[in-house]
């Protein structure tokens, strides 16, 4: 967020016509530099910032709220300034229609808080932090994909 918010302000200095788009996890909204971010953006009227926040409650060590409590992750978002949007971040359509519904009139940035479970829709690895630190074998490949895209 820190450099998409830099380069975001850079394009507005030059004026360009350009968006700068942020993919965070939850988890990395604990990091000090995406609140700095978070402050900045605002502040000089970053209309052309959208950060994308992954909200599946998970992060390297354990769930999000058990290291370190980001609840209420919405309502924080909105305190800084942001125009803060919830979705469903399983449904491409729905994202798609929020980026869309973007109003280019408002000049705040926007979060996109996309509330997603880790591993949805592979039964042995849904909300499962363990697939945090590992790749699946072959095996587990097969049976991930037959569950996705069923044969």
């Amino acid at each position: 967020l820190p450099i998409a918010a830099g380069l975001a302000k850079a394009a507005r200095i030059t004026g360009a016509n350009h968006r700068m788009y942020a993919l965070l996890s939850d988890g990395e909204c604990n990091e000090g530099s995406v609140w700095e971010a978070a402050m900045f953006a605002p502040v000089h009227r970053l209309s052309n910032l959208t950060t994308i926040i992954d909200h599946n409650r998970w992060q390297a060590t354990g769930r999000t709220d058990e290291v370190l409590a980001l609840a209420p992750l919405a309502e924080k978002w909105r305190a800084f300034g942001w125009n803060t949007i919830e979705t469903d971040g399983h449904d491409i359509r729905t994202l798609r229609d929020s980026l869309q519904d973007i109003d280019p009139t408002d000049s705040r940035p926007t979060a996109l808080i996309a509330h997603t479970v880790k591993g949805k829709g592979v039964s042995f690895m849904q909300d499962d932090n363990n697939w945090h630190y590992r790749s699946p074998n072959e095996e587990e490949l097969r049976a991930a994909s037959a569950e996705l895209i069923p044969i």
